[in-house]
């Protein structure tokens, strides 16, 4: 008993601050309802211009912004976390600003490399064998996308970090950060885009260091990076100028 207390008592503070955080949802929820905005500012505005009053209560809807918060802005949000910290701190001093990898490969390799899912889950619906091990209707399988990412045999340097590799599909196996077959996450296109779009914006005429960076992931509800801090150096004259100075 005494054992399991503190996490009792974790699990009941976490219910507690859930609950004030949809009460204080629910109230800028009604307060928006009666004074909309003009065009959305946000991605509650964006859900509210689709959940009519009538149909969506002001609860309801406060509850499923919490939801699309935490399945797509946390997972985005730590994505392009890692996608900065990995591309900076395996970027060298001497070597040529923008990085030298395109964007779109930093994102798939920083997505491979530190996967937000730790782990996916589906039940078999129907009789199937895998790898010599056969699986029945009902059971519950597992497949970590961070370990199927460094399957060796099926990846070149599997631990390291190197972008370039996606200029090669000979150079990559197994790529399931977004599920793979039937289950292929349906946002996962444009998540990639929306990844490669932000870290280019972030890059265009500037260039970016960190300080305090940690390759070590923190385990929440999925792979999320150690706090770090991001510094943006404006440039002027193109990809080649000099540093202005700034932060």
């Amino acid at each position: 008993m005494f054992f399991h207390a503190p996490h009792t008592w974790q699990r009941a503070r976490a219910e507690i601050l859930r609950a004030q955080l949809i009460s204080a949802l629910t109230d800028q929820v009604r307060h928006r309802r009666e004074h909309p905005a003009a065009e959305p500012r946000d991605m509650l505005d964006a859900l509210l211009g689709v959940c009519r009053p009538a149909e969506v209560p002001d609860r309801t809807a406060a509850e499923l912004h919490l939801l699309m918060s935490r399945a797509i802005v946390v997972p985005i949000s730590a994505s392009l976390a890692w996608s900065v910290l990995l591309a900076c701190l395996h970027h060298t001093a001497d070597s040529p600003w923008p990085w030298p990898w395109p964007a779109d490969q930093i994102v798939r390799e920083s997505l491979r490399c530190r996967p937000t899912p730790w782990m996916l889950g589906r039940t078999i619906t129907h009789p199937v064998e895998i790898g010599g091990v056969a699986f029945h209707p009902g059971e519950l399988l597992s497949v970590s996308p961070y370990l199927m990412h460094r399957a060796e045999g099926q990846w070149t340097d599997p631990d390291a970090f190197r972008p370039d590799r996606w200029s090669d599909p000979d150079e990559h196996g197994q790529y399931v950060t977004f599920g793979a077959g039937p289950y292929t996450c349906p946002g996962a296109a444009v998540a990639q885009t929306l990844l490669t779009d932000s870290l280019t914006a972030l890059a265009r005429n500037a260039r970016l260091t960190v300080t305090g960076g940690d390759m070590r992931p923190v385990m929440a509800e999925g792979s999320v990076p150690r706090p770090f801090m991001l510094h943006r150096t404006p440039r002027r004259g193109g990809p080649d100028a000099t540093p202005e100075g700034g932060e």
